[in-house]
């Protein structure tokens, strides 16, 4: 069981050492807020033990939680009993303990799924196009240096829409005392070049967007790399183009082992001494998660929130790809289109060697959580 006081510490600690150092970014570490969705309940056993109700049960917000209102509305639940439920706080709003068959389902998807991760420019009978606009759903996160106030670039992330990036919360959490994480920069291939031109077009220039908040998983775990997902809020909409366009996330959780991922970045793979400039594509296999347990679990427990992803030989996410997208191309519909299924999340000094995969968050566990933490006017219509 969770002391709420325990919590409440440990969140204002939190608050306060990041509002320190952040001057135009808000950090918002959204307590308690984990949503409902059909993802998070599997595993509900091994999970229980990190959230404070019942099994059967969940921590959610009361206005997400139907059955409790109802109940509310008709007078028939004490107050004592209301103060039993609650299981801790999203701001002022007591999160409440709600049964499954309680939950209030969230209406509309949080992209449109007509839209999504389709390139404007792709050759889609033979998948091979890498060039400029093969991967517009790819960001780069800026860190800014607070005295000389330059840009850096360490990690990535994911457009899902046009007000909100995916990625990892350890490169979300990833400013100290002389950096602060500060705005994504949009519509990037070649970072030696701006605009990028191919032999006939040139993209748009580059755009550098500021962050407003960040929004991290309440149950992150730095130590074991668990539930390493947040979303970063933009101060204004970015314009989809060529090079900028969102990706889809599934809404069903389907079976991934065995199947083939397209990791995207600018990071190193194996062989490589210098961060390269142009925009990586990597293919590697999805495995059975026990394939992960067998080489980290004596160390860190791998839990059916994440992905096993690679073991090949020279062929893995080195060091930079830190909140990078793990993709699978999917043409079994009227159109093909790529699904994020993955977040680097950590992996093995031992980059690139045979049977040593890294891991990765599994992003349809947390479809429900994201859309439940985009804002509402963020989200796309039914």
């Amino acid at each position: 069981m969770v002391d709420h006081n325990m919590l409440n510490v440990l969140f204002f600690s939190i608050q306060f050492m990041f509002f320190s150092t952040i001057y135009s970014v808000k950090l918002y570490v959204k307590e308690g807020s984990e949503n409902i969705a059909e993802a998070y309940m599997a595993n509900t056993d091994s999970r229980q033990q990190d959230y404070p109700c019942t099994a059967g049960s969940y921590c959610i917000p009361l206005s997400a939680c139907k059955l409790v209102i109802k109940l509310m509305d008709t007078s028939c639940l004490a107050s004592n009993k209301l103060r039993d439920l609650t299981c801790g706080y999203q701001g002022e709003e007591p999160m409440i303990c709600c049964p499954r068959a309680g939950i209030k389902n969230e209406q509309g998807p949080l992209l449109n799924q007509n839209s999504c991760g389709q390139p404007i420019l792709y050759n889609w009978w033979s998948n091979q196009y890498s060039g400029i606009g093969a991967m517009p759903w790819v960001v780069r996160i800026g860190f800014r240096n607070k005295q000389s106030g330059a840009i850096t670039y360490p990690c990535c992330g994911s457009i899902i829409s046009q007000h909100v990036i995916l990625t990892s919360a350890h490169c979300a959490l990833a400013q100290n005392a002389r950096q602060t994480i500060s705005s994504v920069r949009v519509g990037e291939f070649d970072t030696s070049t701006n605009p990028d031109c191919a032999k006939s077009f040139c993209a748009h220039p580059v755009k550098d967007i500021a962050i407003s908040h960040v929004i991290i998983h309440p149950g992150y775990e730095p130590k074991t790399f668990r539930h390493n997902i947040a979303l970063l809020v933009l101060k204004e909409n970015l314009n989809f183009s060529l090079t900028a366009q969102p990706v889809c996330l599934r809404k069903t959780i389907m079976q991934l082992a065995g199947l083939k991922g397209k990791l995207v970045g600018w990071g190193k793979i194996p062989g490589q001494t210098e961060t390269p400039s142009v925009q990586q594509t990597l293919d590697l296999p999805i495995l059975a998660r026990v394939n992960c347990t067998q080489v980290y679990g004596d160390v860190i427990p791998i839990t059916v929130d994440q992905l096993c992803v690679g073991g090949e030989d020279r062929k893995d996410a080195c060091s930079g790809f830190g909140g990078a997208p793990l993709l699978h191309f999917d043409n079994s519909g009227p159109q093909p289109r790529y699904f994020q299924v993955g977040i680097v999340s950590f992996g093995s000094d031992k980059c690139g060697t045979a049977g040593v995969p890294s891991v990765y968050t599994r992003v349809d566990r947390y479809t429900d959580w994201i859309r439940y933490n985009t804002p509402e006017q963020f989200r796309a219509e039914s």
